[in-house]
């Protein structure tokens, strides 16, 4: 009966590491650094927020704010994997701003244009002080 049982305990015991080992073999290997989650899903919002203020002030249609993401999503990747000069990065960052603008007929572009001039900060008083 001992012997039956040691087997047995024997048996579970090497069933157990094989099972063990072959569950880090199930999945790929891949020796490429953790990418930081926390960073893109930040920069999805921050990009959703951009949308959502303009469609605030101008009321964009479905198809415009499809495109608009679409422009973001297209300039996200070119910033994160272009090494560019400070000149080439404004040069960049004006193109995105003309390819935003192309999307808005212009009378929204006219209200967006308007609701910058009026929320500029530090804007000089016309009449001193006291206005």
């Amino acid at each position: 009966m001992k012997k039956t049982i040691a087997a047995a305990l024997t048996l579970f015991a090497l069933t157990t590491a094989t099972t063990f080992a072959q569950g880090v073999y199930s999945r790929p290997f891949d020796n490429r650094a953790p990418q930081a989650q926390g960073r893109y899903n930040n920069d999805q919002m921050q990009d959703e927020l951009k949308i959502d203020r303009i469609d605030a002030i101008v009321n964009l249609t479905r198809r415009q704010e499809k495109q608009l993401r679409k422009i973001e999503n297209n300039y996200d990747q070119l910033f994160a994997t272009a090494r560019m000069t400070p000149d080439g990065f404004r040069q960049l960052q004006l193109r995105k701003r003309q390819d935003v603008l192309a999307v808005l007929t212009s009378s929204q572009r006219d209200r967006l244009f308007a609701y910058q001039q009026n929320n500029r900060p530090n804007r000089p008083m016309p009449y001193g002080r006291r206005g």
